[in-house]
């Protein structure tokens, strides 16, 4: 009894142990800066925005592809097209919609990564380096 005790603490302790990603089952989630990084440097990568329609009409990442997870039946028939030899890069507006709409590509074996924070992460990375870079220009001219 006591050395099942021993095991199930030392298995906590190796799961609790991470390297700053979080993962749902085998897909990534990473902070803006990785995943910018990440999708950049990535020769597969597919970006997806899981978002609604108007969502997606209101402002979303360059290059992005609509794939609404709130319509269920299409985005399923949806991710049925897509070829496993492609990492998806994909991103909600906060993060719980992309968690969902990366455990039903899972289930087809496609490589997934998620935006931590989602699009609204995104956009406050942008705002922070538009600023630096608005200070540097100024900076610059003195």
């Amino acid at each position: 009894m006591k050395s099942n005790i021993i095991s199930l603490l030392m298995l906590l302790l190796l799961l609790s142990c991470s390297d700053g990603q979080k993962t749902h089952a085998e897909n990534t989630i990473l902070p803006v800066e990785e995943y910018a990084g990440a999708l950049d440097a990535d020769t597969t990568a597919f970006l997806i925005d899981v978002r609604t329609p108007e969502e997606y009409a209101e402002g979303h990442i360059e290059g992005a592809v609509l794939m609404n997870v709130l319509d269920e039946q299409t985005f399923v028939a949806g991710i049925d097209t897509l070829d496993t030899a492609y990492t998806y890069y994909i991103y909600c507006r906060s993060g719980r919609r992309s968690r969902s709409a990366a455990s039903l590509m899972e289930a087809k074996g496609l490589k997934v990564i998620d935006l931590q924070g989602g699009y609204n992460a995104w956009q406050n990375a942008n705002k922070k380096q538009k600023a630096l870079e608005n200070f540097n220009q100024r900076m610059q001219r003195r």
